[in-house]
């Protein structure tokens, strides 16, 4: 291991900053508390990563996000919107469960629904075009 230079800014002005590089890895990390927010940066050569911590929210730039855990959780008490640019998968190794209080919408160029068993519908009015 490179040796590392490790610095400690203090300004009344524009707060701390702490940094860490790692000259030999060409990495260099640093945080920022400006009074305003907390900034983490991560810069290397194979891309910068940013946490932006405010009182109202969190923002993370990366160029790839893992989170692993034995249950994860997450709710929203308004919206919740997931997007992707590409692909997107959902897996289960055991039941999938989808539920919504009013309507469910499902729409795409083509849709195929298979089950190994048995696909069911109950309700009182199936209208299929």
């Amino acid at each position: 291991m490179s040796a590392l230079m490790c610095r400690v800014e203090l300004n009344k002005a524009e707060g701390i900053v702490i940094t860490l590089e790692n000259k030999d890895g060409n990495i260099k990390h640093t945080m920022v508390f400006n009074g305003e927010d907390i900034t983490t940066t991560s810069e290397g050569d194979s891309g910068t990563s940013t946490i932006t911590q405010a009182p109202d929210k969190i923002t993370m730039d990366c160029k790839t996000f893992e989170l692993t855990a034995e249950t994860i959780s997450c709710s929203a008490s308004d919206t919740t919107d997931l997007s992707s640019g590409g692909d997107f998968t959902i897996n289960s190794d055991a039941n999938l469960n989808a539920k919504a209080a009013v309507d469910v919408s499902v729409d795409g160029v083509n849709i195929d629904l298979s089950g190994s068993a048995q696909i069911s519908a109950t309700a009182p009015l199936i209208k299929l075009q």
